[in-house]
């Protein structure tokens, strides 16, 4: 029962994770344009924040500075709208020390994001697999439901023979007695009565109990097989966990090897583009 209802739960959480891992997966999926379609949405949040962190007045559809008298008053107050750091990728052939922020931080976002969808492949794969290690796990529950179910229909098939025979003997002795008292019409009354009872005989009570007995040794050995396949299942089931814990650390130690190298690259430039005066 306890087995059962752990699987139960099981099987929910995992269809939970695989149905997220789906949705993820597909936003990383190559769509009929040949781009990932979580890549636009990500292009459309960088050019706004480069344009924030850039200090220029900027429109965002053409990433051109616009003709108004903003620029000049925010100049004439020492506000500093030529995107020093360089966050919208522009250089400008006066200003030879813009740096390169933009571009070192683009190039990070692309080392996050590398093999993502091929992680996220993988996950749901597993996943996949793992949710179908659950119907061993399952199994097991109703192998057991079904020895104990037979080896309960045997035995209430025994009693119900042995009953019927018990109470059949008993008539046939009272009409052997009330024949020798000479009483036809409590006789008439036992036929009656014995006529209504099943028709069981010594046999049949006898066969009820050799198929008990083998109702009960079936039910051992389904238990036993049963044990054996969730054994299996318990081991194969871990190893999946295992698996995509594995999987993951793999590729979070892979991503931030290079992740730190081009953070550390957008760290420097951004340190240079700061000045004094800032």
């Amino acid at each position: 029962r306890h087995v059962r209802k752990y699987a139960i739960s099981l099987r929910e959480h995992v269809s939970n994770c695989l149905e997220a891992a789906d949705v993820l997966n597909s936003a990383y999926a190559v769509n009929s344009e040949s781009e990932i379609q979580i890549g636009r949405s990500r292009r459309e949040f960088w050019a706004a924040s480069s344009a924030v962190f850039s200090g220029k007045i900027v429109s965002l559809e053409t990433l051109t500075i616009p003709n108004t008298p903003s620029a000049k008053i925010l100049t004439s107050v020492g506000v500093d709208i030529d995107d020093r750091g360089g966050w919208l990728g522009q250089s400008g052939s006066d200003q030879s020390d813009r740096r390169r922020c933009g571009e070192t931080a683009r190039q990070y976002l692309k080392k996050r994001d590398n093999q993502t969808h091929i992680l996220t492949s993988r996950i749901v794969k597993l996943l996949e697999d793992y949710e179908r290690r659950l119907d061993g796990i399952e199994s097991f529950v109703y192998m057991h439901c079904v020895g104990i179910q037979l080896e309960k229909h045997c035995s209430r098939a025994r009693t119900k023979a042995l009953s019927a025979w018990e109470k059949r003997t008993d008539i046939n002795t009272a009409i052997n007695v009330a024949t020798k008292k000479k009483i036809p019409k409590l006789i008439n009354e036992l036929k009656d009565k014995l006529d209504a009872l099943p028709q069981v005989s010594h046999t049949t009570v006898i066969k009820r109990k050799e198929e008990h007995l083998q109702s009960k040794s079936l039910k051992s050995d389904l238990h036993k097989l049963a044990n054996r396949r969730f054994g299996r299942a318990q081991e194969v089931s871990t190893e999946r966990v295992i698996a995509i814990m594995s999987l993951l650390a793999k590729h979070e130690e892979a991503v931030a090897i290079g992740e730190v190298e081009a953070i550390g690259d957008v760290l420097r430039e951004v340190e240079l583009s700061v000045v004094v005066e800032d």
